[in-house]
């Protein structure tokens, strides 16, 4: 233990932890990531947009801001990573972009010799074009994309998402046992 009752992480124990960061605006992300914190162990923390985001209005919005990659106010506005050899990011896509929520937050992370998985929720649409935004900008911050993972979620339930949280959970493990491989 260090002072102040905080724990220190061994290199080994720093490589298995994994971290999920998402955002979700109608609470199918949300869904998703709490299947995949159950599947993976890993720990949660959910970015919240300050905007109004809410109705038809709130939305629009966010879809212009997200198609011309703007940036919005977030909580938490930064987390220490340090303690994670995995983290992975999920967003809804917008306009065949990342939300303008992930977008911010992915600015102030350092991601320097982190291992990153991506997964993305959509109507079946533009979410190509978004993975290879976050995969830009994760790749500019440092970062290396070791997995990614794409949900539709049009008209589609809680069943649905679970299932797809078991089968991207199954691959993804694959890829943190890799991790822990590669490093040492």
């Amino acid at each position: 233990m260090e002072s102040g009752g905080r724990r220190s992480f061994t290199p080994v124990e720093m490589v298995m932890k994994s971290l999920i960061l998402y955002y979700s605006r109608t609470g199918k992300t949300r869904f998703l990531a709490e299947k995949l914190r159950e599947k993976l162990g890993a720990d949660l923390v959910e970015i919240r947009d300050l905007k109004k985001r809410g109705g038809l209005l709130g939305f629009l919005r966010g879809v212009r801001d997200a198609h011309f990659g703007l940036k919005t106010e977030v909580v938490p506005s930064s987390f220490d990573l340090s303690k994670y050899g995995l983290i992975i990011f999920g967003t809804p896509v917008w306009a065949y972009s990342p939300t303008p929520a992930l977008n911010t937050f992915l600015d102030t992370c350092n991601l320097t010799n982190k291992k990153v998985i991506l997964f993305v929720t959509s109507r079946g649409v533009g979410y190509r074009r978004a993975i290879n935004i976050l995969k830009g900008r994760v790749e500019a911050k440092g970062g290396k994309v070791v997995g990614i993972g794409a949900v539709n979620t049009w008209l589609k339930g809680k069943k649905h998402l679970s299932r797809a949280g078991g089968k991207l959970a199954k691959l993804w493990q694959m890829a943190m046992e890799n991790v822990s491989r590669e490093t040492f």
